[in-house]
């Protein structure tokens, strides 16, 4: 399943300064669950180098986990009240995240920032 362009998010994450300045320093990985089906963004030096199909025993520094019908409207371009940023959806249960909280909210403007990205790249 396929929420968003993923070759024009790749392009336009690691083309987006303000991106770029919020991630310089990460490495790791961040898990994304569509109800049971699942992509992994890898990050390289503040890149997001690749999007690979989940697989069960992926390793992820932050995991999200949300119902399709939500992500499709948190992906809207004027979302819902609390589904404009995924710290509120989560907040509101929208989502759930487990991981490594330092990780999270290190590196939230960058995460913050991508999700506004995939937004504008949403099918």
């Amino acid at each position: 399943m396929t929420l968003f362009d993923q070759s024009r998010f790749i392009a336009a994450v690691n083309a987006d300064g303000e991106f770029r300045l919020s991630a310089r320093y990460f490495n790791g990985a961040l898990k994304l669950f569509f109800d049971k089906d699942s992509i992994l963004l890898t990050f390289r030096d503040g890149q997001l180098a690749a999007i690979t199909p989940g697989v069960k025993f992926d390793s992820a520094d932050v995991t999200i986990k949300g119902p399709v019908t939500n992500w499709r409207e948190f992906l809207q371009p004027v979302p819902r009240p609390f589904f404009h940023d995924m710290f509120a959806s989560i907040v509101r249960d929208a989502f759930e995240w487990t991981g490594n909280s330092e990780t999270f909210f290190a590196y939230y403007g960058a995460f913050r920032r991508m999700f506004q990205l995939m937004r504008e790249c949403a099918n």
